[in-house]
């Protein structure tokens, strides 16, 4: 058996021979499921075999793709890619289990260079969950043009690489792909505008590889949930402890470094903000309920910090304590909205013994999880 560290095999079988995935538009499955464009975005090509820059090319402005009869696990994808002239994300997915389910790198047109020019993300339920990987493992940087520019994604076991123009050091490495060993087909994938595909092809791996992930919760991280099911925010207000009420709870766990990824288990609303809408309950967004138990040997003020997207309301006790907004655009224009453990921070009133925390999590689109660290006594 190989096994796979930081270091990364590059282990193509010798026999595999690289494999031409056909454009034309009957070759794939094409739909425009939970993806939004904005108004004054062409859609005249979406969809569509076109010549761009002197390529045959698909075009994909607003969607998503994917290959018919392709069974792809381990091994290397190369394409081709170049942004619409309006064109603001596009990007490539690999083990297309369903428009649902995938793994995508994706590229942000404009970012070349930036910390954040292309970022990793698994799909749940057909919501990309960007806000919760991001920097540092799963953003970067890289360098790319408006024109077309080339891309190699390396999958082997539960890690992938993606290099960008023939660089011989990798713009990404991701240790955890979140779909697990999952296998399934090539994607292609175009958002707000989009862009074209070229010279797509794949060469695949037959070797068998290592497929443990360790654990790495950062100190303090409450990593034991109970999940209730979604409701829509503007028939429940987040703000009001829901009390005896009859729910089912699931069981969920934290997954590294802490974080309690929601769409998961429920599926995203995936609808965008108009701005920061404050304490507005928003029609078509979603609220979902978490709780676990803090054990104190005395009453005390105990530190907790809080990341989360995108609304919060926090219980202790039953008792009301604090409302956070981390909405894209929230806090300054430019804010993503990002999840990380540093988002708020809070002193609960901790009594001796069992303390209940309940926190409400408000979810638009991008992302829908929590992670709460707490303080030593």
């Amino acid at each position: 058996m190989k096994c796979f560290s930081a270091l990364f095999l590059f282990a193509i079988a010798v026999q595999a021979q690289s494999i031409s995935v056909p454009l034309s538009p009957d070759h794939w499955i094409i739909g425009e499921k939970n993806e939004r464009i904005r108004p004054g975005k062409k859609l005249d090509d979406n969809g569509k075999l076109v010549t761009h820059l002197g390529r045959e090319s698909l075009m994909l402005a607003k969607g998503f793709a994917y290959s018919r009869n392709l069974d792809f696990q381990n091994g290397t994808i190369d394409a081709d890619l170049a942004f619409a002239a309006n064109g603001n994300f596009i990007g490539l997915a690999f083990r297309v289990q369903s428009e649902d389910e995938y793994e995508l790198f994706f590229f942000r047109h404009g970012a070349s260079g930036t910390l954040q020019a292309v970022q990793y993300t698994p799909s749940f339920f057909g919501a990309n969950a960007w806000q919760l990987y991001n920097l540092p493992t799963y953003a970067g940087p890289a360098e790319f043009s408006d024109q077309w520019f080339h891309i190699r994604v390396v999958v082997a076991g539960l890690e992938a690489r993606l290099f960008v123009n023939g660089a011989a050091e990798p713009a990404l490495v991701i240790p955890d792909l979140k779909q697990g060993y999952s296998k399934g087909s090539i994607g292609l994938w175009g958002q707000d505008g989009g862009g074209y595909f070229s010279n797509v092809t794949y060469t695949p791996d037959s070797a068998v590889y290592h497929l443990e992930i360790k654990q790495n919760f950062l100190p303090g991280a409450l990593t034991n949930w109970e999940l209730s099911d979604s409701f829509d925010a503007s028939e429940i207000d987040p703000a009001t402890y829901p009390g005896s009420r009859h729910w089912k709870w699931e069981k969920v766990q934290a997954e590294n470094p802490g974080m309690v990824v929601i769409q998961r288990y429920r599926r995203d609303p995936n609808i965008l903000p108009a701005g920061n809408r404050g304490n507005e309950r928003v029609p078509g967004s979603k609220v979902v309920f978490a709780r676990t138990t803090i054990h104190a040997d005395r009453d005390e003020l105990r530190k907790m910090n809080i990341g989360y997207s995108d609304k919060v309301v926090v219980y202790v006790n039953h008792q009301p304590l604090y409302a956070g907004n981390n909405t894209i655009a929230s806090r300054e224009p430019d804010f993503l909205g990002l999840l990380n453990a540093d988002n708020d921070v809070l002193y609960l009133p901790l009594k001796k013994g069992a303390n209940e925390l309940l926190l409400a999590v408000t979810e638009f689109f991008g992302g829908w999880g929590f992670l709460c660290k707490l303080a030593a006594p």
